[in-house]
């Protein structure tokens, strides 16, 4: 008997270690951020920080910034409707999504008063937006987005319960033309079996893009909300001509994937476990490992600068986070910002703090950040934030 209990409490104690390595570690020390030490906003002298405070300028989840015409992107909503319409995040009260989603297009080199020369783009359709990319050319802007659209009856056109069936979420194709219009054209819809919980685009040009599922297949129910400690989060790429397929699974909720247009690599944040999986290309268009960043925090979007660097905006403290996404209007939670980039012997990456918030005094609660090189400038938005923020560099 005794040794009966002594096999079993081996058995035991090999499965904890096993459930501690596997989940419970990453859980603890980077999502939750048990130990971590935040910094005030004062400890990062280099830059200057202000909000932006505007009723159009509220949760804006995602940025994209035209290097060519110095036109900042911003795809935002509303942040209270953010708490009841978020399917990615299992919030499918339908009633209660914002109507009047919008492009933000800002001037970045036109400041007004605190703020800078801003326009809202016309779009037809039906726009719930989060994610959001583009292309730069010089007959117009190609703008990919993602439009968390609830389901409805096709017949009727009425809502039906989404908490059963899930959202029906498209990739929308729109074209600015000439760069500098009013009016977003729309090109192409893509709505397809494997676009099942998209988070954003990284696009090979106008005509084909990869994709990140970051719940994979799962829309709805306990799959869903288990899906970021499983691993079951994917990648897919689409054409214009040949539809989508999944490139890559087993992430752990993969999050605003970027495209690096030097060398074509996939670079796919993780939110669940702090990497960043760089992918290569193959000749048809799947998808190979090529490196493994590892960075001690959640992360949620990436943004890449002249300068060939990667921002990526991070969660410090995930609890905070998930309270203030309840509570948009109330405390800021705490921020950080990551740049990233190649050690200058090429040995691997360091990965640097540029700027951290533990007061939410300044920043947002941010899920994007974009720095401009050419100014020094860091553009910061939030999902639900009722604000956006930007830093300069201080002279001294």
């Amino acid at each position: 008997m005794a040794g009966l209990l002594f096999k079993l409490g081996v058995s035991l104690i090999l499965a904890a270690g096993v459930l501690y390595q596997t989940f419970l570690k990453d859980f603890l020390f980077i999502n939750v951020g048990v130990g971590r030490h935040l910094q005030p906003i004062s400890d990062f002298p280099a830059y200057q920080c202000r909000r932006i405070e505007d009723p159009v300028l509220q949760a804006c989840e995602d940025m994209w910034l035209s290097e060519s015409t110095r036109q900042l992107f911003l795809a935002c909503s509303d942040p209270l409707s953010r708490t009841q319409w978020m399917p990615n995040i299992g919030r499918f009260n339908a009633s209660g999504r914002a109507l009047d989603d919008a492009v933000i297009v800002m001037s970045i080199d036109s400041p007004q008063h605190s703020s800078y020369l801003y326009r809202i783009l016309d779009a037809p359709g039906d726009l719930h937006l989060t994610g959001l990319t583009g292309v730069d050319s010089p007959q117009g802007i190609n703008l990919f987005l993602i439009n968390a659209k609830p389901s409805v009856d096709p017949s009727t056109g009425e809502l039906v319960d989404n908490t059963v069936v899930g959202a029906n979420q498209t990739i929308e194709r729109f074209v600015l033309a000439p760069p500098h219009a009013s009016e977003l054209k729309p090109v192409q819809s893509f709505s397809h079996e494997r676009i099942r919980t998209p988070n954003r685009v990284a696009a090979m040009g106008k005509n084909a893009f990869y994709f990140s599922n970051d719940h994979g297949a799962h829309k709805l129910g306990l799959q869903h909300h288990l899906s970021p400690l499983l691993g079951t989060g994917e990648v897919g790429y689409c054409t214009s001509a040949k539809g989508c397929r999944t490139v890559a699974s087993g992430l752990k909720f993969p999050n605003g994937l970027i495209r690096d247009p030097r060398n074509g690599y996939i670079y796919v944040p993780s939110s669940a476990d702090g990497t960043i999986t760089v992918f290569r290309p193959l000749p048809d268009y799947g998808l190979e490992v090529v490196d493994v960043i590892k960075t001690p925090y959640p992360l949620d979007n990436l943004s890449q600068d002249s300068n060939g660097d990667i921002w990526a905006a991070a969660f410090p403290k995930m609890m905070p986070t998930l309270s203030a996404f309840n509570n948009p209007l109330g405390p800021t939670p705490p921020s950080t910002i990551l740049r990233i980039r190649r050690k200058v012997d090429g040995s691997g990456w360091e990965c640097e703090k540029v700027l951290e918030d533990a007061e939410g005094a300044v920043l947002p609660a941010t899920t994007t950040a974009i720095h401009d090189a050419k100014t020094g400038r860091i553009f910061m938005s939030g999902i639900f934030s009722p604000f956006i923020t930007v830093c300069e560099k201080t002279t001294t």
